[in-house]
């Protein structure tokens, strides 16, 4: 192929998606962490730092220059049109790192697997510039519980995460390919793996 056409990987929380996304990397795949960038977005030299410092004023910085995170977010979750303005400089400079790190990451092997790990795939778009989706689903108990013994929450709090979401069955009716994690670890693994040489072949990348 003589361009990279990446896969697209979402779930909810506790879902199971990150362990996917693990299993993919172990097997060759380059896996772009939507999260993981996010994070970086607002370190400084980033243009994502100064526009945010452009925007919201140098208040929102620490001594040592490092943006305060739960200042900048108690500024935009109590104001819509901080939070758009905020989104405005993150969400495109996300897109655009995945796009350039996955070119960088095609042409350094054009024959791996690129899968693009975006939590929110469907809600902002990314789904058109996948060439297929892959959705990670598990029953809303399950969910439940695997928050609660990771997180040290409450159920009610643990549901009203889940459902702050996307439901999954909306999910799973928009996506491709669907992988359900609602038994044991080999189990997803073995699950998981059957997407991955699925994926490998519809896109003749088989090593």
């Amino acid at each position: 192929m003589n361009a990279y056409s990446p896969i697209g990987l979402t779930g909810g929380i506790a879902s199971g998606k990150s362990t996917v996304a693990q299993l993919f990397r172990d097997w060759g795949a380059y896996v772009a962490d939507a999260d993981e960038i996010s994070r970086r977005a607002l370190d400084p030299g980033t243009d994502c730092y100064d526009n945010t410092v452009a925007a919201f004023g140098r208040d929102i910085l620490f001594a040592d220059g490092t943006v305060d995170r739960k200042k900048v977010a108690g500024i935009v979750f109590s104001d819509q049109e901080a939070l758009a303005i905020l989104n405005g400089i993150i969400h495109p400079y996300v897109r655009e790192t995945i796009r350039a790190n996955s070119e960088k990451a095609f042409a350094e092997a054009s024959d791996r697997l690129i899968v693009w790990d975006v939590p929110l795939l469907f809600e902002t778009g990314y789904e058109k510039e996948v060439v297929k989706t892959v959705v990670v689903t598990a029953r809303q108990d399950i969910r439940i519980q695997r928050i609660v013994d990771r997180d040290g929450s409450t159920r009610a709090a643990a549901l009203r995460r889940i459902r702050s979401q996307m439901p999954d069955r909306e999910k799973v009716r928009r996506a491709d390919i669907v992988i359900r994690n609602n038994g044991s670890l080999e189990e997803l693994e073995q699950r998981t793996r059957e997407v991955f040489d699925e994926l490998l072949e519809t896109l003749d990348r088989r090593p």
